[in-house]
């Protein structure tokens, strides 16, 4: 009998390892099926139970199949499992051995939110990691963008909590136009960090008018702005609560929406920040979705499901793409596994065209049950690329 590596014993073992220590207050039971449930998650690029279902061997084949479909629904909607504490203790552990690739401890969170249909909405707060990004905090809402899930509160929690989780670092929080709360940027501001917003044309700012020769109020969409350089004001009073931050208007050439944004950073690194939000968050929302797991065949279960599914797939794709970040950081150690993860051209030089998540992906499905041995770091141990 040939020898085979990776087998789905092998990471089973290895995820309960690690959940062990870092997830003491997982039951026995639920230490007990998780691994096996990102097993089949990975192998199926599925969230569907009996997508699940279909991809695990060993002793799940002598049971029989319905069974095992019902006993990952039961998990979903088991009430002691607290998807939120669990996912918590992963990425606490992860960010704690993070390995930061520059010295200036920048970071860039994205804040957003997720549809899938009109069944659930996410409020996401991701970190970038190269031009894609994990998942950091998540809340989980019925329906299509409910009051919930866009609620002051809710969102201030959310930065809170990455305020406490990236203690360490000089974050740059970015966000679009459903986030225009001065309290907000207040919040980041007070606490000694950085934020990039996208504006609303009809916010009011108190400025300076240079024909009145004193400040007067004015909509954001009758501010000068440029075709092919962008504008900034400094120290503009924002809104009614008279919030002082800079405004800056992206170049016209070539769009029919500028940017209009507000920052309390270096306005020189202002749109350059901005931009970074867009590859983060949407790599990530399509790891999820269509390049990924599929969450939007998720339509009928209850609040308590998705929201405990979806955190396994969080870690899904977290843990993809810190295979992803180890496969592209320690070369060595995979210089017979063949994965194009980046082209050459003439003008533009070396181009990846294959994020970390799907080179992660791809490395592990080549592993399970391979009869060449490919390393796979159980360390969780995430890079910066």
């Amino acid at each position: 009998m040939d020898l085979v590596y990776n087998t789905q014993l092998d990471f089973a073992s290895n995820i309960s390892n690690f959940l062990s220590s870092s997830c003491p207050h997982l039951r026995k039971t639920q230490l007990n099926i998780i691994p096996y449930i990102i097993f089949g998650m990975i192998n199926a690029e599925s969230s569907v139970s009996s997508d699940i279902a279909k991809h695990l061997k060993d002793h799940f084949s002598l049971i029989q199949f319905d069974s095992v479909v019902k006993r990952i629904r039961r998990f979903f909607n088991n009430k002691l499992f607290d998807p939120y504490l669990f996912y918590h203790s992963v990425i606490s552990f992860v960010i704690s051995n993070y390995k930061k690739k520059h010295s200036d401890k920048r970071v860039h969170v994205i804040i957003d939110h997720m549809f899938s249909h009109n069944n659930y909405t996410v409020l996401m707060f991701s970190l970038r990691i190269g031009k894609q990004g994990i998942p950091l905090w998540f809340r989980c809402f019925d329906g299509h963008f409910s009051s919930e899930s866009s609620s002051e509160s809710i969102i201030l929690e959310g930065i809170n909590y990455c305020l406490a989780l990236l203690s360490d670092f000089d974050i740059i929080f970015l966000a679009d136009r459903w986030f225009n709360s001065t309290n907000i940027m207040k919040t980041i501001h007070d606490a000694g960090h950085t934020f990039v917003f996208r504006l609303k044309k009809n916010i009011k700012v108190f400025i300076y008018d240079k024909k009145e020769k004193h400040n007067i109020w004015k909509f954001l969409d009758s501010l000068p702005n440029y075709e092919c350089h962008s504008v900034m004001h400094k120290d503009i009073l924002l809104s009614d609560s008279k919030f002082k931050c800079s405004i800056v208007l992206s170049k016209r050439n070539g769009t029919d929406d500028p940017w209009i944004l507000s920052t309390n950073g270096n306005y020189r690194f202002t749109i350059k920040d901005y931009s970074y939000r867009f590859g983060t968050i949407e790599f990530l929302f399509k790891n999820q979705k269509s390049n990924g797991f599929y969450i939007e065949t998720i339509n009928n279960s209850s609040l308590k499901s998705f929201s405990s599914m979806y955190s396994l797939v969080c870690f899904a794709v977290l843990f993809c793409t810190i295979v992803g970040t180890d496969f592209s950081k320690n070369t060595k150690c995979y210089k017979n596994i063949k994965i194009e993860t980046h082209k050459t051209y003439k003008i533009k030089g070396k181009v990846r065209v294959m994020s970390l998540f799907n080179v992660g992906l791809t490395l592990l499905k080549r592993a399970f049950y391979s009869s060449i041995y490919i390393r796979i770091p159980y360390s969780f141990t995430l890079y910066d690329i």
